[in-house]
């Protein structure tokens, strides 16, 4: 029988010594979802290899479902600590287990806190929004889901 575990270790041993990291393994009925992601992007190539290793693998019970590997999308919130790693110096919107939200750009990030440099809407239309030179410390506690932005100059 495949379970998550069995698949998370397969594919984990197929990653060691790549810049490739696992995400997520997600098993539902009748379809197994795998998201690994890279420092730099993952090619479909090398997703397709990976996939094509791991049903291998599992022999013919992996006949039975539908395999999709896919790297996480832009708009997903963090998974792992290695997301937000990939993501300092970018900007990445936080919800806090409040509810508030937070806007900025990442700056740094250790075992228990993410420090954060505010971005503030520019006061006149046209103009570039502003980071606060001082950085706002958040615990990785009080945050619900962390996402990278896409932004447009």
């Amino acid at each position: 029988m495949i379970t998550e575990a069995t698949v998370q270790a397969i594919v984990e041993r197929h990653l060691e010594g790549t810049t490739h990291f696992l995400v997520a393994v997600e098993l539902r009925p009748g379809k197994l979802v795998v998201e690994v992601d890279n420092d730099r992007a993952i090619t479909l190539n090398e997703l397709a290899t990976l996939n094509k290793a791991v049903r291998e693998e599992l022999g013919p019970e992996a006949d039975d479902i539908e395999m999709q590997f896919s790297s996480p999308g832009m708009g997903r919130p963090f998974k792992v600590m290695r997301q937000y790693q990939k993501h300092i110096g970018r900007i990445v919107d936080i919800t806090l287990n409040d509810g508030s939200a937070l806007h900025g750009q990442l700056a740094s990030i250790n075992g228990s806190t993410l420090a954060l440099r505010i971005q503030h809407p520019p006061k006149v239309k046209g103009r570039l929004p502003k980071l606060d030179e001082d950085t706002t410390t958040v615990p990785l506690a009080d945050i619900k889901s962390t996402k990278a932005t896409i932004t447009f100059n």
